[in-house]
Parts: C-alpha cells; structure tokens; sequence
C-alpha cells in the first residue's frame, strides 16, 4: 500500500512556525524602530515573546499564560481601586 501524502514532519513544522515568528518579530522590530508610535513598540514587544514562547514546552507556555493574566488582572483590580476610592477613572 503506497505511502499517502501529507503534511511536513512535526519538527520541520515546529521550525517553519518560528522562522516565522522569527521574521515577524525582525519585521515588527524594524518598524518600530522607524516609528515613535506606541502600537508599534508594543507589536515589537509581542512578536518577540509569540517567538521566544514558542521555544517553550507546552507546560511552561501555559504556566507565563496564567502569569500575564494574573498581571492583567492585578493592573485591572488597582484600577478599580483607585476609582473606589477616587470617584473618577483610574
């Protein structure tokens, strides 16, 4: 029975997805290094972590994941806080 055609192997794929990262993150870097635009520093920021996770085990993704939204959620909670007890927004 012939052997079907399929996709690459997982480490040949596990490769191409971050050279991509890789490109993206050179790419976002170059831009914002042209530009004053926060957008485009914090596109820089974001491509460099997608990349440098995608180095990580699985477990590890998941455990900075859980890390970031205790952090988005802590910087929300000050935020409430100050409206609480200043009245206004935060």
């Amino acid at each position: 029975m012939p052997l079907a055609v399929s996709s690459p192997p997982i480490p040949e794929r596990v490769k191409a997805y971050r050279s991509a990262l890789f490109d993206r993150w050179v790419d976002a870097k170059r831009r914002a290094h042209q530009s004053e635009d926060i957008a485009d520093h914090r596109a820089a920021v974001d491509a460099y972590t997608a990349f440098m996770r995608a180095h990580l085990a699985s477990d590890e993704r998941k455990q900075l994941d859980l890390e970031d939204e205790i952090a988005r959620l802590s910087a929300e909670n000050i935020r409430f806080r100050g409206r609480v007890r200043g009245g206004g927004p935060a």
